[in-house]
């Protein structure tokens, strides 16, 4: 079993400890993106310094920009907000909140309810598309307003080989193993460390790769 958004090996959920941190961060920073998007809904006016006491003519205002519109609408950050905050309440058979007052209070109630549910979303079969959309959520406000910004695509930990660790019966573990940056490489199965400098001897151990590994280390002897 694997995590469904970054993919590293998981015992059992939808999300890693990384990935539900990260969710959560997400969650917690959307209601002040939202109240952010606010400076872009009103069109630029340049060229309006003043010579002589007179002001000089303004250029044409700036479009309104439509993605600010369209997130700041009931549709948009609320309604998705919105939207999962009610899909988790259905699945515990929770009541679900009405949707009511102004859209600065259902952004933040919505938001705060999803936080609530932070550890029942790292177990949910959905809890890898709720984490999926509110980081895409953030990266569109972010767009908007940091002119330039790139989001840097989460990238699949790099698959390392088999669990070569050996019980007391001589039986090897077996499970997979990935490389993360994030964290430390530790088994998943029986909880074997396997830090970056016994990466190398890992792949030398795998099975098949017995017979090579012998040849070296009888060359080196």
């Amino acid at each position: 079993m694997n995590c469904t958004l970054c993919r590293s090996p998981l015992q059992h959920g939808s999300l890693c400890p990384t990935c539900t941190i990260d969710t959560l961060e997400y969650i917690g920073r959307l209601p002040g993106l939202w109240t952010e998007l606010e400076d872009w809904l009103i069109p630029g006016i340049r060229g309006g310094a003043q010579y002589g006491g007179r002001a000089r003519m303004a250029e044409a205002p700036l479009p309104l920009d439509e993605e600010a519109l369209t997130l700041r609408a009931a549709g948009g950050i609320a309604g998705v907000l919105e939207d999962w905050h009610d899909a988790i309440c259905d699945a515990r058979a929770m009541a679900t909140p009405a949707r009511t007052g102004s859209l600065a209070h259902r952004v933040q109630t919505a938001s705060r309810g999803l936080a609530e549910q932070i550890h029942f979303i790292a177990l949910w079969e959905q809890g890898g598309q709720l984490g999926r959309e509110v980081r895409q959520l953030v990266a569109r406000v972010r767009r908007v307003v940091e002119p330039g910004y790139e989001e840097d695509e989460p990238k699949a930990p790099t698959f390392l080989g088999y669990c070569v660790a050996v019980d007391a019966v001589g039986v090897a573990c077996g499970a997979k193993l990935f490389a993360d940056m994030r964290k430390a490489v530790q088994c998943e199965r029986c909880l074997c460390p396997y830090p970056p400098d016994r990466w190398l001897a890992l792949r030398q151990f795998q099975p098949g790769n017995e017979a090579t590994a012998a040849r070296e280390r009888s060359a080196a002897a």
